[in-house]
This record gives C-alpha cells, sequence and structure tokens, in this order.
C-alpha cells in the first residue's frame, strides 16, 4: 500500500491552530442560519457545522475520533456555547441525515454507486496513462475528484484504483514494447546480462550505465565510441511510440537502479522494456554529454591559442624595446644632420649591426603579427589534435538549426565534403559566410600572401565553423537531435490548435476568464487593486519611500547603524554557551519536527519495507551528503550496524533526485517561515546541508 504521508490525500497530520483554525474552521453567518434551519437543538447545531468545516477542509467525513479537539473546540467557542454542549451522535440515522444535508449544502455528490466508481476509474486510467507513481495517481485523482464536486473516497479505495489502473497500464505497455523488438536486437539484450567470472565479471548490461568524465581529449573519444555503441542499438524511439515520456524515464530510472540479478526476477516483457528505455535516456545521455564536451573542448582550444598569444607578446618584449632603441637611434641622426643624403649613409651604417633593413624589417613584420588581441591564426595548432575526433562528433550528433538562418549548418557539411581532402588548401567553391565576423572573414579570405584570392582557407573553415557551432548550441541557435539539454525548443511548445482545444478546461480550472476583453479586464482590476492597497499603506513607509517631482516612488538609501557593544556581548555569550552539534543529531532533530523523510521511498511509491527506514534515510543522507560513500560511511558508524550494502541499497532504491528536490524545497519554505533569518536579512540564502549534495551526486 502506498504511504498516505508522501500522498495529497487530505488528512489532519496535526492539530490545527492559531490563524489555521481561525482561517478554516471558523463558520460564516450564511452557515451559521443553515445550521439552524437545518438542526433544531444545539447539540445537532455543532455536530452539523463540525462535519461540514471538517467535509470543508478534507472533503470528505473523518471519523468524529479523528478530530481534533482543536477543531470542536473552536466551533464551539465561534457559536457561543458551553462546554457541556458536546456533539452526540448515537442514533446513526440523524448522522446520515446531517451527511446528506452537508453534501446537498455544498453541491457535492457522494462517494457511491456505479456512475461515481466508474468516473473514478476513468480517471485512474488517463493518469496511469501519463503517470508512472501511484502516489501521482492518487494525487490527481483527488484533485480531479474535488475538482468535479466528489467527496473523496477512504484513501485505502484510492490505493485500489491507483494500483489497479497502474499495473493494467504497465502490463499493456511493457507487452506491446515487447512485441515491437525484433528477434535479433531481442539476442542482443539477452546476451547485455550474460556474465563469464573469468573474463567478464560484469555483463555489458553495466556498461550500459556509464557517464562521462573529465572533458579531456582521451575521455571524449571513449564517450563518443559509447555513443557509437548506444546507437547501433538502431530504432529504439520508435519502440515507444505512444507512450508519454514521463513513464519512460520512470522506466530508465528503474533499470539504473536495478543491477543484473534484479532484472532478471522481472518478467521478461517487463525485463526488455527496462532495457530499452534505459538505453534510449542513455542515448540521449550521451549526446548532452557529448555536446558539453564538445563546447568545453572548443573553449579550451581557443583558450590555449590565447595563452599562446599572450607567452609571444612577452617573449617579444625584448626585441620591441630593441625597435624603439633603433627608432630612437634614427630619430637623433635626422636631428643631429640637416643633409638628407648624409642622413640617409648614416642611417645605413648605423642599422648595419643590427642586420640591416631587411633583417629590422622581418622583426617589425613578426610584431606586427601578433600585436593586438587577435589570436585566431594560432587557433591551429592546437586545434588539429582534436581535428579527427571533432569531426567524428559532428558526424555522430545530428545538428540542426533552430531558426531560418542555414548558413552554419551549409558551411558544416561543406567542410564534412573537404574532410579527407588535405591537399586542397583553398576552397573556391560559393561559401555563405554571413555567420562570421570580420576577423574571421579576413583571416578565411586572406589566410596568408601566398594564398590571397584563391577562395577560402579550408583549415580556418574548419576552425570557424566548430568555434561558430560551440557558440550557436550555447545560445540555442542550433540543436542536437534526440538530445535533452541541446533540444529544439519549438518541439517543446505546443500547436495553436491544442493550445484553443484545451484553453477552456485550463481557464476553467485556474480561474481565469476565456476570452481576451474579460481577461483584460480582470487583470486591469487586480492591478487596480494592488495599486490602492499599495497607496494605502504609503504612510507606514513614507520614512523609506517619497515621491519625487513626477510622482515616482524612490527609495531612500538606508543610514548604517552602529552596531553596540551589548549586541557583540551578547553574540559572544551564545556562542559560549551554543552546544556543538553532531550532523547526524542535526539530521535527526529536523526528521523529528518535519518528517522530511515521507518524500523518501521505493521507485514504486509503496510503503517502505526495512526496519526503522527514517534512521536508514538519515544514515543514508549522512553517508552521501558528506562524499564519504557506503563503504566509508559504514567504516565510520563503527559497532552501529551499518553495512555499506544498506547504504547502497537505499541510495538506489529509495532516494531518487525528485524525492531530494521536493524534500529541500520543503526545509527551504519552512526554514523560510521563521523568524532567525528574517532578523538577519531577506531569507533567500540558506544552508542546504546535505541535501543540496546530494541532488548533485544523482545529476552526476
Amino acid at each position: 500500500m502506498v504511504s498516505i504521508e508522501r500522498t495529497a490525500y487530505p488528512r489532519f497530520s496535526k492539530p490545527p491552530a492559531g490563524k489555521e483554525l481561525q482561517r478554516n474552521f471558523t463558520p460564516t453567518e450564511e452557515e451559521r442560519a443553515w445550521a439552524e434551519r437545518t438542526a433544531r437543538t444545539p447539540i445537532q447545531r455543532l455536530g452539523l457545522l463540525v462535519l461540514l468545516k471538517t467535509f470543508q477542509y478534507l472533503h470528505y467525513f473523518p471519523s468524529l475520533e479523528d478530530v481534533p479537539p482543536e477543531v470542536i473546540n473552536h466551533v464551539r467557542e465561534s457559536l457561543g456555547y458551553a462546554k457541556r454542549i458536546v456533539i452526540d451522535y448515537s442514533t446513526e440515522r440523524t448522522l446520515y441525515r446531517h451527511m446528506a444535508a452537508v453534501r446537498s449544502y455544498l453541491r457535492v455528490k457522494a462517494f457511491y454507486g456505479t456512475d461515481a466508481s466508474e468516473i473514478a476509474d476513468k480517471l485512474a486510467h488517463e493518469s496511469a496513462e501519463l503517470l508512472d507513481q501511484r502516489i501521482d495517481i492518487i494525487n490527481a485523482l483527488v484533485d480531479e475528484l474535488v475538482h468535479q464536486q466528489m467527496e473523496l473516497p477512504a484513501f485505502s479505495a484510492l490505493d485500489t484504483l491507483a494500483e489497479r489502473a497502474h499495473a493494467e497500464v504497465q502490463e499493456r505497455i511493457f507487452n506491446t514494447v515487447l512485441s515491437r523488438i525484433p528477434p535479433k536486437i531481442l539476442e542482443g539484450f539477452k546476451a547485455l546480462l550474460l556474465t563469464d567470472k573469468l573474463e567478464h565479471r560484469q555483463s555489458e548490461y553495466n556498461t550500459l550505465k556509464k557517464s562521462a568524465k573529465r572533458p579531456t581529449r582521451k575521455h571524449l573519444e571513449m564517450l563518443v565510441e559509447h555513443l557509437e555503441w548506444l546507437e547501433s542499438v538502431s530504432g529504439v524511439n520508435s519502440l515507444f511510440d505512444g507512450v508519454v515520456d514521463t513513464k519512460i524515464r520512470h522506466f530508465a530510472a528503474q533499470a539504473m537502479a536495478y543491477d543484473v540479478s534484479e532484472l532478471r526476477e522481472c518478467t521478461e516483457a517487463k525485463r526488455f522494456t527496462l532495457m530499452v528505455a534505459l538505453i534510449q535516456r542513455m542515448q540521449v545521455r550521451a549526446r548532452d554529454q557529448l555536446a558539453e564536451m564538445f563546447l568545453r573542448r572548443v573553449a579550451t582550444i581557443h583558450k590555449r591559442a590565447k595563452e599562446e598569444l599572450e607567452q609571444i607578446q612577452f617573449s617579444q618584449r625584448s626585441q620591441i624595446e630593441k625597435l624603439i632603441g633603433t627608432l630612437d637611434g634614427v630619430l637623433s641622426i635626422l636631428a643631429i644632420e640637416p643633409d638628407n643624403a648624409v642622413a640617409g649613409g648614416q642611417i645605413r651604417d648605423y642599422l648595419a649591426p643590427a642586420g640591416g633593413i631587411e633583417k629590422v624589417r622581418e622583426t617589425c613584420a613578426q610584431v606586427q603579427a601578433t600585436s593586438g588581441n587577435n589570436y585566431l591564426p594560432l587557433v591551429w595548432r592546437h586545434f588539429k589534435s582534436h581535428r579527427s575526433i571533432l569531426f567524428r562528433l559532428v558526424h555522430l550528433l545530428d545538428i540542426r538549426p533552430t531558426s531560418q538562418d542555414h548558413s552554419l549548418t551549409d558551411a558544416l557539411d561543406l567542410i564534412k565534403t573537404y574532410q579527407d581532402k588535405h591537399r586542397i588548401e583553398w576552397i573556391e567553391d560559393g561559401i555563405d559566410l554571413s555567420f562570421v565576423s570580420d576577423r574571421w572573414r579576413k583571416l578565411l579570405r586572406e589566410g596568408n600572401e601566398e594564398g590571397f584570392g584563391l577562395g577560402v582557407s579550408r583549415r580556418s573553415l574548419e576552425i570557424c565553423v566548430f568555434s561558430y557551432l560551440a557558440e550557436e548550441l550555447r545560445s540555442g541557435d542550433l540543436s542536437v537531435a534526440g538530445s535533452e539539454e541541446f533540444a529544439d525548443y519549438r518541439d517543446q511548445l505546443l500547436s495553436w490548435d491544442e493550445c484553443q482545444k484545451i484553453l477552456p478546461a485550463y481557464c476553467d480550472k485556474i480561474g481565469l476568464p476565456q476570452n481576451a476583453a474579460n481577461f483584460a479586464s480582470s487583470l486591469r482590476d487586480w492591478l487596480g487593486d494592488t495599486a490602492q492597497h499599495l497607496d494605502n499603506k504609503f504612510p507606514e513607509c513614507r520614512g523609506d519611500v517619497a515621491l519625487n517631482g513626477d510622482g515616482e516612488p524612490v527609495l531612500r538609501k538606508p543610514v548604517a547603524r552602529e552596531i553596540p557593544a551589548s549586541v557583540v556581548s551578547l553574540q559572544n555569550a551564545l556562542t559560549q554557551h551554543m552546544p556543538s552539534r553532531h550532523i547526524l543529531d542535526v539530521l535527526a532533530n529536523i526528521e523529528h519536527w518535519m518528517g522530511f523523510t515521507r518524500h523518501f521511498g521505493p521507485l514504486s511509491g509503496n510503503m517502505a519495507k526495512l526496519n526503522q527506514p527514517a534512521e536508514r534515510y538519515l544514515l543514508t543522507i549522512f553517508a552521501m551528503g558528506c562524499n564519504l560513500g557506503p563503504t566509508q560511511a559504514a567504516r565510520h558508524l563503527g559497532n552501529s550496524g551499518v553495512t555499506p550494502h544498506m547504504l547502497s541499497f537505499v541510495n538506489r532504491r529509495h532516494l531518487s533526485l525528485e524525492s531530494l528536490e521536493a524534500a529541500q524545497r520543503e526545509l527551504n519554505e519552512v526554514y523560510l517561515r521563521l523568524d532567525l533569518p528574517k532578523a538577519w536579512g531577506d531569507g533567500k540564502t540558506v544552508l542546504q546541508m546535505a541535501l543540496s549534495t546530494i541532488s548533485m551526486m544523482k545529476t552526476c
């Protein structure tokens, strides 16, 4: 059964108090008048209003024993009744009659009969087509039943509906995918699970999970070979036609968490569906990592060229000083000797020890060639060692433009054509160079004095195209087909016809007008009310805000306050009396007050079948968040009975990136509601402890 704590099913998790009681359980004048018309005695009115307010809060009738006494006392005090007035439903007919009266007053349909069951079953199957965890299916059911003004059934009924719909949809998808896999590819999948204790202790299935390493040339070649191996299994995407991407991701996450022995325990249809999903997601991730490594390698090539230019300029300082001294000597001769002919002879004699006019001009040319910040002529020296692997990369990735400008992709196709034609140094074909800057165009067209006017330098064009590929992939002007981080953003947009179809239901659910005139009117009214509210509060903040001559608000510069000596002494006293806390103690205290480990559990969404699951989760968070790892953490925990397998199993099977982010969001929200962070700032900066570290580790 799914853990109710991990769902959105409404319940009294803790007794409400303060503002929550006032906001959710205070009867209105209209509700009091209705209760007086419906019930005769104060006892019945109290019970009726308690049923009404709890139903409005929970969307179902809880057992009266489960209603917190604080709620009953608050409703009683709101009605002005004495404490001797207590709820009494000893006669069940009265309880059922009051429940029917509440449903009629709120215009809510009861959840019984075939109609409600059919509606809920249909909703469960529709949700199961899009969502893969029973928790999400239950949440979708709760949201839709509330939206359709239907009473929520017991949680066990929703869990049964979600489980049945989830199992039926999963079984249908597994069988469909298995029937689409060609026999030859199926045999290859079976071979991935084989192991040889002598030569290959691990199966090739573990190779599927390989991730990218540091963006070096060697690792780039390894990743290219890995993607080529993954893409040798062609037609993977077509196997999931009609299956939403969220379910494919969840299948891949399951396959990533399973090892070979656990995968063999699954049914054949599920086993090979999970493997196909893992291959598809690994292909996507490999393309993302390959594109990211391509950007980093191109950036490194340019960085090294810039560093070489700086080194050359640094080494030429002595030559520049000699040239300046030579120029000063020439100017001295011209200043002393008025006769031009005599001065010319003296200058020639003066330049002879320095190698003569030609040698001086050659030195000037060398200095001029490396002056300024133009490092582009030096890029080829650092590019040529990466040329072959970068060409393999662009042949492997399907790079497409996201706009109507195809000049860069056309140039990419051209350099692919001339890739193996090393004897051709100048390309005479008509090339659209509209995507290059003037500095690049000068290098492409001129090259050197011998190649001027012969066309475009092939070597310079290759460097230029790869440089602009990296730049436009980073900006989104180019996309990589089959990628995720570098995908075409237009593929994620709905068409206008699709938007028109879902617009009425969306506006009805959000509460927005469906036509432009009403939407503009409601937005204008909302902005006007907000502006009026701020105007009414203006006198209270007159010391911080002022109006200039044009009526525009201006924030006044705050005056720094001197820190009194009493504050410093208080800080020192707090530091002395503040006990040191172990990280595990801090995590345990947070868990005691918040119970954030309820976000963690098996990937299926079921209740954790672990002994002391909260403690296991806290130990795993400590081990992985501190970057100790399972082995070192188990060793440092001493004689606690914790083994590396226990920590590794929980990390693989019970912690996911989504659950960690959910727990992190809850910690942030609770932290920002405290008074302490508001005292020292706006509360936007917060210490994440271990959860942020684990989130980053999960993305690696």
